[in-house]
């Protein structure tokens, strides 16, 4: 007997039908399950006594019904084989996708299928299709392109980027984006990818289809395929033009403003210094003639005290404008500054000005800050002595300093803030309170009003009158340049009549300026 004719006992066919790891299934036109092989409950975790009890379209996502009921009438009009995919529900109430192959014998009212789980081909396929979509709807403009430096996709951000369709240069070299200086840019962006290289925020300049220069930052990375061979490029591309001339201008400003500053610096110098001269002869003469006061009538004499006494005046005054015009030229030194040492040595420098005076000091723990040690000196002389110096009035003086905790000098820094919008210069940088520390030196002496607190900081600035209090109005001005080359700010607060409390805050790590 022919061996390939020869019939396969039922017992054989049922092995193979229970071993497929296909979904098998002979199911009636009238809606029944007749007989499953146990792949279905291995891949939807009904049972098959549970899978039979039911309609087979009960399993059947309620998207799926129509089409499934087509595939079935298509059966019955007699169309032999059929393919198709639905989705059945998993028992833990999942769907899974499967691809059908299905065969009617009509005359028996019966279906014979198999089917394949394609879930996962198909949540791929979705994947893609969403990729694709987001691509395509971005406003940045991603392309791809073959390692030969041939265009393969091109979406609308780069058609309005670069002023290409797609359809115009899909299958172009991406060297028409090249300018003329830049012939090779692409070639070795290609080599570093080849080499598995990812590359990130690359600027550059490259050409719209009109000719004109745009610059843009690329960030461009290799396309693997399942074995990790790099077999193509994608990169994204950013409109930088707008940035990088926004960046000129402030380079340009900024140098205009250093510019200016030494400029203004130097004039301040120059001034000051040539104004010696004049004031020395001033000053001569005045004191010649103190050697005829006896010749003088007291209205004279007067004069004579008048014109010693402006003349002293205006040597402080210019001997503040030239130390504020080194203070912004002189390179800082900085190094660890013991604060509570500072203020020690600060205190007995100002022996004489406390001489005869009851001032009650409250001096709290102060931390070790990074800084010029010179410069700080000479802001905290500024602050006590004007502390010493507003608290005259009083019988006696309260002058308080201290440091604040982070807590509080957070509260501060609103309240800096908020005298920053009142008026220009009254704060200075500011990195908030984790990365800062705060001062104070608070006192009980003559105050201020609070709506010209943003002049107090400013050069000749006085919200006292001269013959109140003797100052030239350049303190504060100091206090202030010094903490801001020291990366701070400063600000004050105070009410008339009661006293004021001023604020040097100077950040945790140093970023001191370069002394220009």
């Amino acid at each position: 007997m022919d061996r390939h004719k020869e019939s396969f006992p039922e017992s054989d066919l049922g092995r193979f039908f229970d071993l497929s790891q296909d979904l098998l299934c002979i199911a009636g036109t009238d809606g029944d399950f007749k007989r499953l092989n146990p792949a279905w409950q291995r891949t939807l975790g009904y049972t098959v006594e549970e899978l039979l009890a039911k309609p087979w379209l009960h399993f059947i996502h309620p998207d799926d019904h129509d089409s499934a009921m087509q595939a079935v009438n298509k059966q019955r009009a007699g169309e032999s084989i059929l393919t198709f995919e639905n989705r059945f529900r998993h028992k833990d109430g999942s769907y899974r996708w499967f691809s059908w192959t299905a065969s009617s014998v009509q005359d028996q009212g019966l279906i014979y299928a198999t089917a394949r789980d394609i879930t996962e081909r198909k949540q791929m396929e979705m994947n893609q299709h969403r990729l694709a979509a987001i691509v395509e709807s971005s406003d940045d403009s991603i392309l791809g392109m073959t390692l030969d430096g041939i265009v393969t996709s091109w979406n609308k951000g780069a058609e309005r980027l670069f002023g290409y369709a797609a359809d115009e240069i899909e299958g172009q070299p991406v060297a028409i984006l090249l300018p003329p200086d830049r012939p090779d840019e692409e070639t070795r962006i290609i080599a570093r990818l080849r080499q598995g290289e990812q590359i990130g925020h690359f600027e550059t300049v490259r050409r719209r289809k009109d000719g004109r220069l745009i610059d843009v930052s690329l960030t461009i990375s290799p396309i693997k395929d399942e074995q990790g061979t790099i077999v193509g490029v994608s990169k994204i591309a950013h409109d930088i033009t707008a940035r990088r001339r926004a960046e000129e201008e402030l380079t340009k400003s900024h140098e205009q403003t250093e510019a200016a500053n030494k400029e203004l610096e130097a004039f301040s110098y120059s001034v000051a210094h040539d104004l010696r001269a004049p004031l020395r002869h001033i000053d001569g003469f005045s004191e010649l003639l103190g050697k005829h006061a006896a010749t003088l009538d007291e209205k004279g004499r007067r004069y004579l005290k008048m014109i010693a006494e402006s003349a002293k005046q205006m040597g402080t005054l210019i001997d503040d404008l030239l130390n504020f015009s080194r203070i912004g030229r002189a390179g800082l030194r900085p190094s660890t500054v013991s604060l509570d040492q500072l203020v020690k040595e600060t205190l007995a420098s100002l022996t004489q000005e406390m001489d005869g005076r009851k001032i009650a000091w409250t001096i709290g723990a102060l931390p070790d800050v990074q800084g010029d040690p010179a410069l700080l000196r000479q802001a905290f002389v500024n602050l006590l002595s004007n502390a010493v110096k507003y608290t005259r009035g009083r019988e006696e003086a309260k002058i308080e300093i201290g440091a604040l905790p982070p807590t509080e000098a957070g509260g501060k820094q609103a309240t800096g803030n908020r005298q920053e919008a009142q008026g220009k210069g009254q704060e200075v940088g500011g990195n908030g309170q984790e990365d800062e520390v705060v001062i104070f030196v608070r006192d009980n002496g003559a105050g201020f009003d609070m709506q010209y607190a943003h002049k107090l900081f400013g050069i000749f600035q006085r919200l006292h009158a001269a013959h109140e209090f003797e100052g030239t109005g350049i303190g504060l001005a100091n206090v202030r340049q010094i903490v801001a080359r020291h990366g701070g700010r400063v600000w004050a607060e105070g009410k008339v009549g009661e006293g004021a409390t001023f604020y040097i805050a100077l950040p945790k790590k140093q970023a001191v300026g370069d002394g220009h």
